[in-house]
């Protein structure tokens, strides 16, 4: 049994993808009352919270009247079901326990539309250089550094992750006391 050649259509990945591509924009339904526009938002609200912003990118592509959805965001955020400081929050707390520092947190909110006052309001009582050591512990599993080169990595690994530099040398400051 022969194969046809990886050049047709049938073995050409970036064929299928136009068409997967076609077919879900041939599948999404354009919406175009306001009661449909607020119950697909309240769909993305059962899941998860959003921002205002992500709301807005993600209902975009999908209702005929900006003006309309722009309504019923406000709409829904006078009616407290859309909240960026509720959104904030849940993410601040899910990022924050995944082992992120304050900087990364701060500009991922930035990037989903939050405003920057909401994040200090949150991050008043949090000792960051506690949560840099659970982080650096766990990166380590159990073996302690031995030459420079691996502490120059692991302190780019938490600088990476969004901790300051003071919080970098007190988790190694800890790591130091626990490991004499």
């Amino acid at each position: 049994i022969r194969r046809p050649p990886r050049s047709t259509p049938l073995y050409s990945s970036a064929a299928s993808d136009v068409y997967k591509r076609q077919e879900y924009t041939l599948n999404v339904k354009i919406l175009d009352e306001s009661k449909s526009i607020r119950l697909k938002i309240m769909d993305f609200l059962s899941r998860r919270e959003h921002s205002s912003k992500e709301i807005y990118q993600k209902m975009s592509r999908r209702v005929e009247s900006i003006e309309m959805l722009l309504e019923v965001i406000e709409g829904l955020e006078q009616d407290g079901l859309l909240s960026d400081e509720r959104f904030a929050e849940s993410y601040f707390q899910s990022r924050k326990r995944r082992g992120f520092g304050p900087l990364r947190i701060k500009n991922e909110l930035i990037q989903r539309g939050v405003n920057e006052n909401i994040f200090y309001s949150l991050d008043t009582e949090t000792d960051w250089s506690l949560y840099a050591f659970q982080a650096l512990k766990k990166k380590l599993h159990g073996k302690y550094p031995e030459d420079t080169k691996e502490i120059l990595k692991l302190k780019k690994f938490l600088n990476y992750r969004g901790f300051d530099f003071k919080d970098i040398d007190n988790a190694f400051l800890m790591l130091n006391q626990e490991n004499l």
